[in-house]
């Protein structure tokens, strides 16, 4: 078994002198599933796009099965056999998966032959194991089809490398094992694949070799069996990270968040929402469990004031704010992170400093309603330190830091607005160990401040450990309303979250 990929001495610099990567150096072998981890800003997104030919190599040189690899492209990486199903799904939501499939490939025919190209997708499909509806539409799929479809578009196009970005960042435990199944079976095939994930314990199941990046830097490649989650831990951040809190017990106080009876429909006329009614008071964490796609996202949008309900009410300390604007329900006391940071969370052409206060201005303006530039600058810089945002001052655009220190940015912005509840919508996504311990504290800080929090996410190990009561969502309607203490388990949570169990009467 040789090396089927070898990276040596590769360096990325971004213009503005931005270092990615520094010399980074090691080996993929042929048939193996290697997984590469590391810190935000440790430079792994930045290292697969250079494998994928989406970023040139300032220097330094990609070997592929002992050939230089120069890549302008993601089509000329797929011509080499190299594939990558990234973290944000590329398929076309509208089309359907045998569609999709097909999407890109040169065709020497103008008519387009559905009934063929089912055939083909479900042919490709059943010989790699895969279960998946080739005739339906992908807005209609499931996350784990829609990821199994990524993956076999991959494999329709010859690819014998498969790069995975946090593949499992949206799937329920039961899809995880499904998923590994597959990969262990792709393996036995003779396929490599790069796992890049921030959850450790899954990299020590699924990868037989790890390496680790800190700082754009390789700190080595080690053979999976040999370091514990500990050792990566320790490697990656410095420090060994436990997510085993000890909270205080809950006490709740008044009703903070109050939702009744929410209904909504999608453009398609799809129901998103079916009677959705819970409240959330002081002092506590309610979790939001649920596969993505089940009327988390809408519900979210329909509390924050993003979007408006066909029918129910949301009320906030008492009022109703249904139909209010997002700045007033900000002036309410409603902080919210959004779930995408680059979309809703910041402006990315802006400077970390405005990002940081553009929603609470009016709070650095002295009597006569001057906005006074030094108490902004001392505000910003505290919450750099604060927050361990690794930027080269309140200046830097936040566009150019990585996708942790963005989130952090948000964070800090939205956990220093004051406000009585606190909505988070995947708060550490995307996030590595050490800030997804640092969020954590700042979460229960928040609850021992007395605030109401509301935290959405896709990974239920965050949620069994900072919640105090989880809502699990089924297809628009709440499937079960868990009690956290004793606490809850990621299987459980998934038979609530796949519709497999249910309790009676609730919305």
């Amino acid at each position: 078994m040789g090396h089927l990929l070898e990276v040596k001495d590769v360096t990325k610099i971004y213009e503005g002198g931005v270092l990615a990567n520094h010399n980074v150096n090691f080996t993929v072998d042929e048939g193996e599933i290697h997984a590469l981890v590391g810190e935000n800003g440790a430079g792994k997104s930045t290292l697969m796009k250079m494998l994928y030919g989406l970023e040139d190599v300032t220097s330094g040189h990609i070997y592929l099965n002992g050939e230089e690899l120069k890549l302008s492209s993601s089509k000329e990486a797929i011509e080499h056999g190299i594939g990558m199903v990234h973290q944000h799904f590329m398929l076309v939501d509208s089309l359907t998966g045998a569609e999709n499939m097909m999407l890109g490939l040169e065709k020497t025919s103008f008519i387009i032959n559905r009934r063929k190209d089912i055939e083909i997708t479900n042919e490709v499909a059943q010989k790699y194991n895969f279960e998946i509806d080739a005739s339906r539409r992908v807005r209609d799929m499931s996350v784990g089809m829609k990821q199994k479809l990524e993956i076999l578009k991959i494999l329709y196009r010859s690819a014998k490398l498969i790069i995975l970005d946090e593949p499992t960042a949206v799937l329920t435990p039961q899809e995880t094992e499904e998923l590994f199944e597959r990969l262990m079976e792709l393996k036995k095939r003779g396929m490599t694949i790069i796992f890049i994930s921030h959850k450790l314990n899954e990299v020590k199941r699924i990868s037989d070799r790890i390496t680790v990046l800190k700082g754009g830097v390789t700190k080595g490649t080690y053979l999976t069996k040999d370091v514990s989650e500990e050792d990566i831990s320790n490697l990656m951040v410095g420090r060994e990270i436990s997510f085993e809190y000890d909270k205080e017990e809950v006490k709740p106080g008044e009703e903070v968040l109050r939702v009744e009876n929410l209904k909504y429909v999608d453009k398609f006329k799809i129901p998103k929402l079916s009677g959705v009614s819970f409240k959330v008071s002081r002092g506590e964490i309610v979790g939001v469990a649920g596969v993505e796609g089940n009327g988390q996202s809408e519900m979210i949008s329909i509390i924050t004031g993003n979007m408006a309900a066909i029918d129910g009410k949301v009320f906030l300390n008492g009022k109703d704010i249904t139909r209010e604007s997002i700045n007033n329900i900000r002036k309410q006391g409603m902080s919210h992170v959004p779930e995408d940071r680059m979309l809703d969370g910041c402006a990315p052409e802006m400077s970390v400093q405005e990002n940081l206060t553009v929603s609470n201005i009016d709070s650095f303006a002295n009597k006569t309603g001057m906005i006074q530039k030094s108490k902004i600058k001392e505000f910003c810089k505290n919450q750099i330190v604060e927050f361990n945002v690794k930027t080269k001052d309140e200046n830097q655009s936040i566009g150019s830091l990585s996708g942790g220190n963005i989130q952090k940015v948000i964070v800090a912005r939205e956990f220093k607005a004051n406000s009585d509840l606190l909505v988070l919508n995947q708060p550490t996504r995307g996030v590595d160990v050490g800030a997804i311990s640092f969020i954590h504290s700042k979460i229960l800080e928040m609850r021992s401040d007395n605030k109401a929090i509301l935290l959405v996410s896709a990974d239920l190990n965050e949620l069994i450990s900072l919640s105090d009561r989880i809502i699990v969502m089924h297809k628009g309607k709440i499937a079960g309303i868990l009690n956290n203490s004793p606490k809850v388990t990621e299987q459980e949570l998934g038979l609530y979250m796949l519709g497999l169990k249910k309790q009676e009467g609730l919305g």
